[in-house]
């Protein structure tokens, strides 16, 4: 996969209320070794939680030290398969979601992902539960968290893409769990599929309900393919690329740095919120 094309142009960075990129999560400096193991080590953790359990009554309960039982609940440590069972039985995790978690064991030292929708189980949602912070990379199309109903319907019409699409936020998604931040070619402000009417409906969303949180780039960014990077305590970053119905998560720094790389040039050379506004149709 070609890395992106890295602008050359140089502007005042994105001001410091779009880019937090830490916020404080549970075992603070503990890093799993592979995505696999720190999801199944969340799945197995959020359990005991439920459970009210506390790591050293879970220990006792499965026979094991309490140090070696938190190594596995932060995902330094994978499960044998007759550990994952035990617990399984002991934190009651329900029978169809035990095959899922058996499977996260024995791919424990795999990384990367290719997924599609005939897929059964879809590790995005769980990748995206476990993120602190998001940033998107719009070339062609505006970002999922930002579309209207009919821009939705408009898009999913023309290219039978993201039949997942949640319907769209009213409120500027500064204010939610999850901090998002958008980077947008002025290219997606138009589209050839949508129509006119819907288009400007959709660009004065944007500018009324989060303009916090999204900057328009400079025409002279080189298009890309679209991507996003997942931010998760104490992780490497994570890259989701999307391609209709298939998805590609990367996690090893090799194939990720490009990416990020990319992210921060053309956070630097964006447009700040009132050209953004300005941009998007806003009076000064």
């Amino acid at each position: 996969m070609t890395p992106p094309h890295r602008p050359n142009s140089q502007k005042e960075p994105v001001p410091a209320t779009i880019t937090p990129l830490h916020r404080p999560g549970r075992d603070e400096g503990v890093r799993a070794a592979t995505l696999r193991g720190l999801l199944l080590a969340r799945a197995l953790d959020d359990a005991r939680r439920a459970h009210g359990f506390t790591t050293r009554e879970l220990a006792s309960a499965m026979s094991m030290s309490p140090a070696m039982l938190n190594r596995v609940m932060t995902g330094r440590r994978t499960p044998t398969p007759l550990e994952i069972g035990g617990l399984c039985a002991v934190l009651d995790i329900p029978a169809p979601r035990r095959p899922v978690l058996y499977r996260l064991v024995r791919e424990s030292a795999r990384t990367d992902w290719i997924t599609t929708a005939a897929d059964g189980e879809q590790p995005l949602a769980q990748i995206e539960a476990a993120a602190h912070s998001t940033t998107w990379f719009a070339p062609d199309l505006i970002p999922r968290p930002l579309r209207t109903t009919a821009y939705s319907r408009a898009v999913l019409a023309a290219t039978g893409a993201h039949p997942d699409t949640p319907e769209p936020t009213t409120q500027d998604t500064a204010s939610t769990e999850v901090i998002h931040r958008f980077l947008i070619h002025p290219r997606a402000l138009s589209h050839p599929t949508v129509p006119e009417a819907v288009m400007r409906e959709q660009v004065h969303h944007l500018r009324e309900a989060h303009l916090s949180t999204t900057r328009l780039l400079p025409h002279a960014v080189a298009p890309h393919p679209g991507f996003r990077v997942l931010r998760i305590a104490h992780f490497p970053p994570v890259v989701h690329i999307e391609h209709h119905t298939t998805a590609v998560v990367l996690e090893r720094p090799d194939a990720t740095a490009p990416h990020t790389a990319f992210l921060r040039d053309i956070e630097a050379v964006s447009l700040g919120r009132e050209d953004t506004r300005r941009a998007l149709g806003g009076s000064g």
